[in-house]
């Protein structure tokens, strides 16, 4: 809950921030709580199913793949997780990852490169870290914070956009004589943030 505070309150301040340099603080702060409740509530809800649809990730046939279910099965039982949904990827880099909001609703995913190049021993040792992943919830934390993060990017990207256009001037009288646009310092500052948000998280 504290991680969706936060998470809502940086948005609505960053937000605030461009409504006040571009002259309608009000309009900014409701742009805002809105993006933010958006972006809350989609990275807690459905980060699993836009991380398994990115990665063009499918349901792992339980006939086909019967010795990772049988392996992650007989990790959760020794570390008192239920099992997790298991998906696989067709790609023949040796990769696995797992996601979801907590142990109840989490799914792991592995690549078929993983499963052709790893025994046993060497592919249990990777379901068991992928695991610890979801007992510790770092899932929820590592998706809420690059959520956070990808949302302070678009607003910068945004801001520099509309720095090249001249926009989100105050004032447009006295042009030619006054080249600064202050947007321009809200999006250099957004670029700092945001990576500092990142380690920070």
């Amino acid at each position: 809950m504290a991680l969706l505070v936060g998470f809502v309150v940086v948005l609505v301040l960053v937000g605030m921030a461009v409504g006040v340099l571009v002259g309608n603080g009000t309009v900014g702060t409701i742009v805002a709580v809105v993006i933010s409740a958006v972006m809350a509530f989609v990275s807690y809800w459905k980060s699993d199913a836009i991380a398994l649809r990115v990665s063009r990730a499918v349901p792992a046939d339980p006939v086909t793949y019967k010795r990772l279910h049988n392996l992650v099965e007989g990790l959760c039982i020794a570390g008192g997780l239920p099992k997790p949904r298991v998906y696989v990827i067709n790609d023949p880099a040796p990769n696995a990852f797992a996601t979801g909001r907590n142990p109840k609703h989490a799914a792991i995913a592995v690549t078929t490169g993983l499963l052709d190049k790893m025994n046993r021993v060497e592919l249990e040792g990777v379901v068991a870290h992928e695991l610890s992943h979801i007992k510790n919830y770092d899932i929820l934390v590592m998706t809420m914070a690059v959520t956070l993060v990808g949302s302070v990017a678009i607003i910068t990207d945004i801001a520099l956009r509309m720095m090249w256009w001249n926009g989100g001037r105050v004032a447009r009288s006295g042009d030619r004589d006054n080249r600064a646009n202050p947007f321009a310092l809200i999006g250099i500052v957004l670029l700092i943030v945001a990576p500092l948000l990142a380690r920070a998280m």
